[in-house]
């Protein structure tokens, strides 16, 4: 396990938990180790954090949470893989949250690997958005959580508890 700087402040990330990515992304090519941070309070959003570089972190979601499918893999997945939207977060106070829907990155758990992809078209599925309040479930394992974070929200159930049953 190693402790790198993230812009977040210091993690320990062990090997198991980095990614590599094999299909860089555009303008950031020079990037090739990344980690997956989950804030538990930040429901199904992960941060793909760069292990190269400190300050560089992209905001993810699963595409069903913009009602978004991929029938399709990408050219360099040789397993089933997790797509990933990156999220564009509003520039206003009352702006929306938005996605790189037709560049989702694609994610390989068995061998801790990702690239982006571009995509001609996604499918809208007829049902409803999602509710879930979790990444996906194949990339949970891979996901660094900040104790600080399990810590707080503890602390938060506890309270609710004791105070919710006078």
């Amino acid at each position: 396990m190693k402790t790198y700087d993230t812009r977040f402040g210091p993690f320990s990330i062990a090997d198991e938990e980095i990614w590599h990515c094999i299909a860089p992304m555009p303008g950031f090519t020079n990037l090739q180790r990344f980690a997956l941070l989950h804030l538990p309070s930040q429901g199904p959003f992960v941060w793909l954090q760069s292990l190269d570089e400190a300050l560089i972190t992209f905001l993810l979601v699963a595409p069903k949470h913009f009602n978004l499918h991929y029938s399709q893999a990408p050219y360099f997945a040789k397993t089933s893989g997790v797509p990933m939207l990156m999220v564009i977060l509003p520039q206003t106070e009352n702006g929306m949250l938005q996605s790189n829907s037709l560049a989702p990155l694609y994610f390989l758990p068995e061998t801790r690997q990702f690239g982006q992809w571009i995509v001609e078209r996604h499918e809208m599925p007829p049902e409803s958005l999602s509710a879930s309040h979790l990444p996906p479930a194949k990339l949970q394992a891979h996901i660094v959580i900040p104790v600080q974070e399990t810590d707080i929200l503890k602390t938060e159930e506890d309270q609710s508890l004791a105070t919710g049953t006078a």
